[in-house]
């Protein structure tokens, strides 16, 4: 390298001391950023397994730590012990391109595989993938999402998180730098027949890298590691540093069915009556677009020909125990009454012909919170549903457009569903001490402590059942919603995933679908619902776990101790001059069934798979959750949906103690106080703290709630030890049952 140098700058001093011709000054700047990639210093250790380092310049760019729910539960994180850095700290290099990008270099092993980068539908496996993790409608392998957050995790125990809120592109082990001190030989694509052997391997059209590397356009980066024992308690750090888990109100957690788009005030009470009638559980009814004055820009405000008494309404339902969410997209029309003050507090581009707030400014909140307070938290409305922030690039706002702030364009579009979630989070629901369980169509990192759940336009159910793992490993939820089916099989199969999901959502706003619009199934589907809610003591403790520890409450395979996370098929390419001129191949993962809580897997019916599928038991004995019956230890089964009477295939581990209602109560109100009975799985002792606190506000932050902690012996003997200050929420412990089918 250094004889090139000398060689063009005696090129240069030749050219009569003028400028160099633009070929050598290019070729001199390259060979400059390779000498001057430089390691990354100053690292900062907020917490036990924590690092924290910036790049250039941060004072002017917005973190995503910036917009988090809650502070840092550093006491937390510190409880899980102490870890070493990941690596040598001069190991991790980077770099200021002369064009303003930054490049940050991370070292990854040959064996080493990546998961995370948030929610996204085709995997969880990001090995030698490259992405562009910008906010958009939806999409599939390209990394572009609702909610694509920049944190990674490393089957070698560590994460890291790009803490600016920028538009940021991956390269997961698949650029080799020239300097690179490992990369794979060259392979001679077409050598002759008598040197094939000798050639030392197989060509790829992907050279395996040595590092991720990953790069923005902007002032500043921050990047920060994680470690851990494992992948799971990679994610309990990079949760518990985003200010822990959400914690929903208990009714959050019971079912919901939103009613079609142009419901009037009189057919959402039929709705209600409707489901009583048909012996359905409900606890939320959420209204579309309609129930505004106007709507795609809106106004927030009631349609009185729709709505002529909104408060009413809301009472009435919160009176049978059912709670109203409302629809909404940010956009402001011109003939909303809060259209005029918000013109100066929001961007230069509208979405919709409605313009676009710019929520990082204190007046701008104060606005939208004080007229969403009078005109619907005031009344009861319980939540809300906050659509199209997300959008496609002809839908939102350009990427040159200007917000009052001096807040980019790009990232306001990164963040502009985390604005909306810390908004109406803190400067409304906590503001009244009330809680709240939502619906968003966008988020990105660092939003764990938000109690709102992303859903989708995509409708394939095998991607729906992978965003399940996928949201897992970066702090989000997501509802896998059920909205239509082509027949009563498709139907069951949708209600069954989504009774097993963070939000148990009917969005029928299009449809006007009811769970009991295929009659054949109907009573499977109630008692899918049925055994959702009779299980709301062990789920709505499997959030506190979340808040608390970072554990979340519905999680991918590969955080499961037990599981291979190398179940994998590889399927070897086939060279075809034109459709596989690369003959790349393809690795085929396991990402069809999830964690339900600590201790039950869901595996359930989808697609072509629609009533037989095979299930990959973890290591350790595992059992039917409906017989209690040994069904395997490290293996893969199959199952039939005629074998399991028409139920989700439900597996639970050795020694769970999984505590339920004794019968389903009709919605969460009814639960309250409800009696419990507690299963106990196998032949090992067990244990299960039970969490409970008045399931509405946020007395819990102030240390208002208790835990009971459920041990059974081997023998099934039951012994019960409770702490905390709060009032019991749920009724006594009446029996220890073993399953019966």
């Amino acid at each position: 390298m250094k004889s090139l140098i000398c060689i063009l700058l005696i090129a240069c001093s030749n050219h009569c001391h003028s400028e160099a011709p633009p070929l050598m000054r290019k070729t001199l700047i390259y060979e400059t950023t390779i000498k001057n990639l430089k390691p990354v210093s100053d690292w900062k250790k907020p917490a036990h397994g924590v690092w924290i380092a910036s790049l250039g310049d941060m004072s002017k760019e917005l973190r995503y730590t910036d917009l988090t729910a809650e502070a840092p539960r550093i006491d937390s994180i510190n409880a899980l012990g102490k870890q070493d850095f990941p690596f040598k700290e001069s190991d991790i290099k980077y770099i200021i391109n002369p064009d303003g990008r930054i490049m940050i270099r991370i070292p990854c092993a040959p064996d080493e595989r990546l998961y995370g980068y948030g929610l996204q539908f085709d995997k969880t496996n990001q090995t030698s993938r490259v992405l562009s993790l910008d906010v958009d409608h939806w999409g599939k392998g390209g990394g572009r999402t609702h909610a694509p957050a920049p944190f990674y995790i490393s089957s070698r125990g560590y994460g890291v998180f790009f803490n600016t809120a920028r538009f940021l592109k991956v390269y997961n082990q698949i650029s080799n730098r020239k300097d690179a001190t490992q990369r794979p030989p060259e392979v001679d694509r077409n050598p002759p027949k008598d040197e094939v052997k000798t050639q030392p391997g197989p060509w790829q059209a992907k050279p395996m890298g040595d590092s991720v590397e990953a790069a923005i356009r902007a002032s500043g980066m921050e990047v920060i590691f994680f470690a851990g024992d494992s992948m799971l308690e990679v994610v309990q750090r990079y949760n518990l540093y985003s200010g822990g888990g959400a914690l929903p109100p208990l009714w959050g957690l019971g079912f919901w069915n939103r009613v079609h788009a142009h419901y009037s005030a009189e057919q959402v009470e039929q709705e209600v009556a409707e489901f009583t009638k048909n012996r359905f559980l409900l606890d939320v009814i959420g209204l579309e677009p309609g129930w505004m004055t106007k709507s795609y820009p809106c106004t927030f405000e009631w349609q009185k020909k729709r709505f002529p008494d909104p408060k009413k309404l809301t009472q009435t339902l919160l009176g049978q125990g059912v709670r109203l969410n409302l629809w909404e997209n940010p956009y402001i029309s011109q003939k909303a009454k809060i259209y005029k003050d918000m013109y100066p507090l929001s961007g230069s581009h509208m979405v919709w012909l409605g313009i676009v707030p710019d929520y990082t400014i204190p007046a701008a909140r104060k606005i939208i919170t004080d007229q969403h307070y009078q005109d619907h938290i005031s009344i009861g409305i319980s939540g809300y549903k906050v659509d199209e922030v997300d959008g496609y690039d002809f839908w939102l706002w350009p990427d040159h457009a200007t917000f009052p702030s001096g807040t980019s364009a790009e990232a306001m579009r990164q963040t502009y569903g985390l604005l909306m979630q810390k908004m109406l989070y803190q400067d409304l629901f906590k503001k009244y001490n009330t809680r709240t369980y939502s619906l968003v169509r966008a988020s990105n990192g660092a939003a764990s402590g938000y109690p709102f759940v992303i859903y989708s336009d995509s409708y394939n159910h095998e991607e729906y059942i992978t965003g399940l793992s996928t949201a897992s490993l970066c702090g989000i939820l997501w509802t896998p919603e059920i909205r239509s089916a082509k027949n009563a099989r498709e139907w069951l199969n949708r209600m069954q995933t989504t009774c097993f999901s963070p939000m148990a959502n009917l969005n029928a706003w299009s449809s006007g679908k009811k769970p009991w619009a295929f009659p054949e199934v109907t009573d499977d589907i109630r008692a899918v619902i049925e055994l959702r809610m009779r299980l709301l003591p062990y789920l709505y403790s499997a959030f506190a776990e979340y808040h608390y520890k970072g554990i979340p409450p519905i999680r991918a395979m590969i955080l499961e101790d037990g599981f291979d996370s190398a179940n994998k098929v590889v399927i070897k390419g086939k060279l075809d001059s034109e459709t596989n001129p690369y003959a790349e191949g393809k690795i085929i993962e396991k990402n069809d069934q999830f964690m339900f809580g600590p201790s039950i897997m869901v595996a359930p019916f989808y697609s072509k798979h629609a009533t037989k599928r095979s299930v990959q038991l973890p290591a350790g004995n595992w059992y039917d959750f409906y017989t209690g019956e040994l069904v395997g230890n490290n293996t893969k089964i199959t199952v039939t949906a005629e074998g399991l009477k028409n139920r989700t295939p439900l597996f639970v581990k050795e020694g769970a103690v999984v505590p339920m209602f004794a019968k389903a109560p009709a919605n969460s109100k009814a639960a309250k106080g409800q009696d419990l009975i507690v299963r106990h799985y196998g032949k090992k002792a067990g244990s299960f703290s039970l969490y409970e606190d008045d399931a509405k506000t946020f007395d819990y932050q102030k240390g208002v709630f208790r835990v009971r902690q459920i041990s059974i012996s081997a023998e099934g003997k039951l012994s019960i030890k409770t702490k905390g200050k709060s009032p019991a929420l749920f009724g006594k412990i009446l029996s220890v049952e073993k399953p019966r089918n």
